[in-house]
């Protein structure tokens, strides 16, 4: 049997490692292994490999360029075709905004090509170097340009800036071409001999972060980031406990947060290897409770798109960023639909936050013991490390439940090193979101950032629909350019009563529904049809007032009790009398 060509691949995103793996089924003679990393990222997540191993490395765009000026072997790149090139360009004709496109030399001199043969006028830049990239999107901004096209160290500045931004991506049909010119070179190539062992036998002794050490004490090898370097010290100590036992498990806390070490020794060329396996220790109990999770940033499904608040008040956008940078608590309210477990998200991922845990608490779920718990025992996420915790759902607990959560918060932020966000859901005719919303700014000394309605927002609707299409486009490997003008009305005319969540679910039952390249008026028609059936509130029976007084008061303190979710303490606030007189009021009717 033929040896198989080893890649290594460094794709500057995410969704072009998956891409790759998909079309590596179609070439059985290549052993693929992805990194995903833009430019400098992608440099180090390439030195961290065996280079020995592979035989050649594959990339795109200002990645590929860095990538081949730290390594021998032959460094292939993924081109983006003018198929590509077109779909975005189509795309974006009817963007309401400056648009600039931002890219390489080779890919602008393409674009510009492109948009001759189409009559479309398009703001084209030139990258010499990625190093410029952010000082070019700088001048991008102040001369009012409202989206970037580009590759993907544009795409990052353009973020950090608060810019909307599509990234520039290669579809399935320019990797396989790349992949195609690979495997007819790396046939007449010498394939490299497994020189070292080492680093093969530390990828089978550890899945996450790992170490490996001489019987001299001497570092062979190690995965470890610059910040968690003392820990080679912690495993230096280790070793005679290893040579004794052969396996051990050990446990240290630092200031970076709680750690996990499993050492065992090896064989290596009749010399012992120590090899130590390095794990971030998250929250443990013995039953996790139903109201607490832990948010996986690599879950995200979003990633690329503006969030509600990013839309629609981009300044507060910026001013959330710096405050959650500043480690400063936030407090979102907004009406249904606005995505504030979204904002919360994105204000936790996009500051770089990853190495330290988000756990999200249902407020919803909570009951006073559990309370007591999460403020005071040892495993809470609130003794961890600089961990972040968000509270969410607080409007459905009961004044005094709510202030018993704000008292044993309040006294545990004494010891506590956890930084804290919280989310308040308006609901119609509520008094208590404002006397809450109050409470938590001065208890905690939050920023409260209030998330608007899409109603009336036309052309912030028609931008996020064409960023979402193309976000779409990117993850399915779909080509869908547009909207016909009709259905653009139909989506920019339309209500919104459930806000931007209601905007996706839209759109994404379109982009289903479509079998053409583009979304048809008539298919918008039917979905917000069914979507007017759904959320339209049905119109209300005129109440009987042929009744005695106390029929019709009960009559209206059910209506109003049905309005509050049965919740009886909104329910008294809204009709303005007390939790005793409600009850009251119900015992008696029965009665």
């Amino acid at each position: 049997m033929d040896e198989k060509i080893r890649l290594l691949a460094i794709a500057p995103y995410e969704t072009l490692g998956k891409l790759m793996v998909q079309v590596a089924k179609d070439f059985p003679q290549i052993e693929l292994t992805i990194e995903v990393g833009c430019i400098q990222e992608g440099v180090r997540l390439l030195k961290k490999h065996d280079l020995t191993y592979y035989d050649a490395v594959i990339s795109r765009g200002g990645t590929k360029m860095e990538v081949e000026k730290n390594t021998t072997l032959p460094v292939f790149e993924i081109p983006i075709s003018y198929y590509d090139l077109l779909n975005i360009i189509k795309l974006v004709e009817h963007y309401q905004g400056k648009v600039a496109i931002l890219a390489y030399e080779n890919i602008a001199n393409a674009a510009r090509t492109l948009c001759d043969i189409l009559q479309y006028t398009c703001d084209i830049y030139v990258i010499d170097k990625w190093h410029n990239a952010g000082q070019k999107v700088e001048q991008l901004k102040e001369a009012g340009y409202t989206l970037i096209i580009g590759d993907a160290v544009s795409v990052q500045y353009a973020d950090k800036l608060g810019i909307q931004n599509i990234l520039l991506t290669s579809g399935a049909d320019s990797v396989r071409e790349a992949f195609q010119q690979l495997v007819h070179s790396c046939t007449y190539l010498a394939r490299y001999k497994r020189e070292n062992q080492l680093f093969l036998a530390c990828h089978k002794a550890a899945q996450e972060l790992f170490l490996c050490i001489s019987s001299t004490g001497d570092v062979l090898y190690s995965t470890l980031p610059k910040e968690l370097s003392r820990l080679q010290t912690s495993c230096r100590h280790l070793l005679n406990r290893v040579r004794e036992e052969r396996r051990i498990l050990a446990h240290k806390n630092l200031k970076e947060g709680f750690f996990e070490i499993a050492g065992t020794i090896i064989t290596l060329q009749g010399e012992p290897v120590y090899v130590f396996r390095v794990k971030r220790q998250r929250f443990i109990a013995a039953d996790t409770p139903p109201y607490l999770t832990l948010y996986d940033p690599s879950l995200q499904t979003s990633s690329g798109l503006p969030n509600s608040l990013q839309l629609l008040d981009p300044v507060l956008w910026q001013q959330a960023r710096q405050a959650t940078e500043a480690k400063i608590p936030i407090c979102i309210t907004g009406p249904s639909g606005t995505e504030g477990d979204e904002v919360i998200k994105q204000l936790f991922t996009k500051n770089g936050n990853s190495s330290n845990p988000l756990y999200i608490v249902d407020a919803g779920l909570l009951k006073l013991s559990d309370i007591k718990n999460l403020c005071t025992a040892s495993y809470s996420p609130l003794h961890i490390s600089d961990a972040f915790v968000y509270f969410k759902n607080l409007g459905n607990l009961e004044d005094d439940v709510f202030s018993y959560l704000l008292d044993e918060l309040t006294a545990a932020s004494y010891t506590s090193t956890a930084h804290f966000f919280f989310s308040l859901e308006e609901k119609t005719g509520s008094r208590a979101l404002p006397d809450h919303l109050h409470t938590i700014i001065d208890y905690f000394h939050a920023l409260p950032v209030s998330l608007p309605a899409l109603l009336h927002k036309e052309e912030k609707i028609l931008n996020y629909a064409l960023l979402y299409i193309q976000h779409q486009n990117h993850l399915q490997d779909s080509h869908i350019v547009g909207m016909e003008p009709e259905a653009i009305n139909l989506l920019c005319q339309f209500s919104w009563p459930q806000n931007l969540n209601q905007l996706q679910r839209v759109l994404q039952q379109a982009i289903l529904s479509t079998g053409a390249p583009w979304i048809t008026a008539k298919t918008m028609r039917q979905i917000l049809k069914n979507e007017e059936r759904v959320f339209l509130p049905p119109p209300q029976a005129a109440m009987n007032l042929d009744r005695p007084l106390h029929e019709i008061i009960h009559s209206i303190v059910l209506q109003v009790l049905q309005e509050e979710d049965m919740n009886q303490s909104q329910t008294a606030n809204r009709l303005g009398i007390s939790r005793t007189t409600l009850w009251r009021l119900l015992k008696e009717e029965k009665k």
